[in-house]
């Protein structure tokens, strides 16, 4: 199998553990600074700056979905740094650590890394690898083709991060959902909490050393 030059698209979902934690910064109160002139008076006495708070954070709701950023979920180049060949060996060797039955078809990292942002698909090749492994339980099927499987996969993925991303009433009816992201991953898997955690888990397990889902700094 060749890979097919890739297409350009449109940029196309964690349940928040209750580890995780959202970040805000309290209003720094203004540096107050003694002008430099004449000394004071030994006796004086001596303006000091104020002590600016450090950032504080506070844990996100259990019931907030947060799956995945925006960012990670659409990079469709994951990996580029290593070259295309370095981002799909990659992609091979977490198939060859965890899921060896599917690291044995043939080619198969190539063609997720080409599909990822083909045609209808735009998500990151990572993420598409394990929907699609959780999805099929990570069997190669008898009775239908894995690679269409896959694709088939991405296109779901993308028909729903669409559907979120610019529907402002279905984000209304989804306040829990942290964006667009979290919410495909959410839908593809029937809105099911358990299915969603162990996305989540097998993604961490797979690639979460070399691209944590969350990237958001801080905390």
């Amino acid at each position: 199998m060749t890979l097919s030059k890739r297409a350009l698209i449109l940029p196309t979902i964690i349940i928040a553990t209750v580890q995780l934690v959202a970040c805000g910064v309290a209003t720094p109160a203004p540096i107050i600074t003694t002008p430099s002139i004449t000394p004071l008076p030994i006796n004086a006495t001596t303006r000091t700056a104020t002590v600016i708070p450090l950032p504080f954070c506070t844990p996100l709701p259990v019931t907030y979905i947060l799956v995945i950023d925006e960012s990670v979920y659409n990079n469709v180049d994951a990996g580029i740094e290593l070259g295309a060949k370095g981002a799909i060996k990659a992609l091979q060797q977490a198939m060859n650590d965890y899921h060896p039955e599917w690291g044995q078809e043939d080619d198969l990292a190539g063609y997720i890394w080409d599909h990822s942002a083909a045609q209808m698909i735009g998500v990151n090749p990572r993420v598409l690898l394990v929907t699609a492994g959780v999805s099929l339980d990570w069997r190669v099927p008898e009775d239908s083709d894995l690679l269409e499987d896959i694709s088939k996969v991405g296109v779901t993925l993308t028909q729903h991060y669409r559907e979120f991303r610019f529907n402002e009433e279905l984000q209304n009816g989804y306040p829990q959902v942290a964006n667009a992201a979290s919410y495909a991953l959410y839908a593809f898997f029937d809105f099911d909490l358990e299915k969603l955690d162990a996305w989540q888990q097998e993604y961490d397990r797979m690639f979460g050393d070399i691209q944590p889902r969350i990237t958001t700094e801080g905390c």
